[in-house]
């Protein structure tokens, strides 16, 4: 036979090599054919691919526990992400609030989008808006416009944004155990100023010295283009324990311009402390220019060491959620049964979206109309008087009324916007 028809294997070493190289055939009776392809090249090692086609048969079962470097999975049984709102899709109150004015006093508050706060200190004069500028995979922002700029920051200035979450939904962390657990936050961020920005978590369930901070500076790489960001903040045995209760256990904090008073110190990331110094290090002032626009939107906040994909939830989803803090129940047409307890005093009953995180406050803005039999009545100020899980029993008073007590009344809203403004948040 000619050696054109006689098949060759040919193993060749390194050219500085002095190892062999051994193939033992399998102890078997059974001829077994191995099939070389008709090409050159690698068959398989580490770094090739190996054509699904070429495989047969079954392959072994995996164990969990021989797995390494797989992100804990904790959307098993309930939502991953502890942040609600974090795609900035719900603004209950309106989409823009001006005129916030840092420069005259201290403030902070809920403005436009749900479950947030936007305050500041001696940091400028801004406008807070829910905005369509967004990175791809999400439909809303923060905006945050510098209308009246501070390019000199006091010793005490500050402007941030403030998120906090309810103690009871914070359990799974084990804070005040031997073995707390590492939470990361993810986040997308465009910011006027590139270098360095501060994001923060601070234990709001404790007090005096283990009331503690834990700050973490990124970089902004390029202005005003969108960058995502993601920071792992390490449990910490000498935290309390987040008592499970209605109160708020966690705030996350981002800061926009920071002064001397939390600038002086060295900061390092991951790490628990309570010296004020030490908290923002380098921070970028953002309030320094008119032209000055900062946004921010998907925010997560999950269990583990490894920020995962942003967890999009439905709209009714997420104003559900945020309605346990903030809810504007009544509107044009809006009629409720009461009873006349006094000359000028009557019971009413205001329904809940859905159950509230505590008995709320009341705001009412505009005119209510009352009629009883024979007497017809308005009011301006309501007060909460008992709550529950579907709503609340309120009083509306008027020195306007002179009805007599024991009678039924219909309390009666006119105007075409929400009139009652119900707020438990934290």
């Amino acid at each position: 036979m000619g050696d054109s028809l006689m098949a060759k294997v040919k193993i060749q070493g390194h050219a500085s090599g002095s190892g062999v190289l051994t193939i033992t055939a399998p102890n078997t009776s059974t001829d077994r054919t191995l099939t070389l392809p008709d090409s050159t090249g690698t068959i398989l090692d580490n770094t090739s691919t190996l054509d699904a086609t070429k495989l047969s048969g079954n392959l072994p079962a995996i164990s969990a526990a021989s797995l390494t470097n797989v992100p804990k999975d904790t959307t098993v049984g309930g939502r991953k992400n502890m942040v609600i709102n974090g795609a900035m899709q719900v603004a209950q109150r309106g989409t823009s609030a001006t005129g916030i004015n840092t420069d005259s006093s201290a403030t902070e508050t809920y403005r436009t989008v749900d479950r947030f706060i936007f305050g500041g200190n001696d940091a400028g004069v801004w406008t807070m808006t829910q905005d369509s500028d967004s990175p791809v995979g999400f439909g809303s922002s923060m905006k945050l416009d510098c209308t009246t700029a501070k390019s000199s920051l006091d010793a005490g200035s500050y402007l941030y944004i403030l998120h906090r979450i309810e103690a009871q939904d914070l359990q799974q962390l084990g804070y005040g155990t031997s073995s707390p657990q590492a939470v990361t936050l993810s986040f997308w961020v465009k910011s006027p100023k590139t270098g360095t920005h501060y994001t923060e978590l601070y234990h709001g369930d404790s007090s005096g010295s283990t009331k503690r901070k834990n700050s973490y500076a990124y970089t902004v790489s390029t202005a005003n283009t969108w960058e995502k960001k993601s920071m792992t903040f390490a449990g910490d045995t000498g935290l309390n324990a987040i008592v499970n209760d209605t109160g708020y256990g966690l705030t996350l904090t981002w800061y926009l311009a920071t002064g001397s008073n939390m600038t002086s110190g060295t900061n390092t990331n991951d790490n628990w402390q309570n010296t004020e110094a030490n908290r923002t290090p380098g921070q970028v002032n953002v309030a320094d220019s008119t032209s000055n626009n900062f946004y921010l939107t998907g925010i997560q906040f999950e269990l583990g060491s490894t920020a995962t994909d942003f967890e999009h939830r439905s709209y009714g989803e997420e104003f559900a959620l945020c309605s346990r803090y903030y809810q504007q129940p009544i509107i044009d047409g809006f009629c409720a049964p009461g009873w006349r307890a006094g000359t000028n005093w009557i019971y009413f009953f205001i329904p809940y979206v859905v159950p509230m995180r505590t008995q709320p406050s009341v705001t009412e803005t505009g005119t209510f109309s009352c009629h009883g039999e024979g007497q017809d009545g308005t009011f301006t100020a309501i007060s909460p008087n008992k709550h529950s899980q579907v709503g609340l029993l309120a009083i509306a008073t008027s020195t306007t009324f002179n009805l007599g007590g024991g009678y039924a009344a219909i309390v009666e809203v006119t105007s075409s916007t929400p009139q009652i403004y119900l707020d438990s948040e934290l």
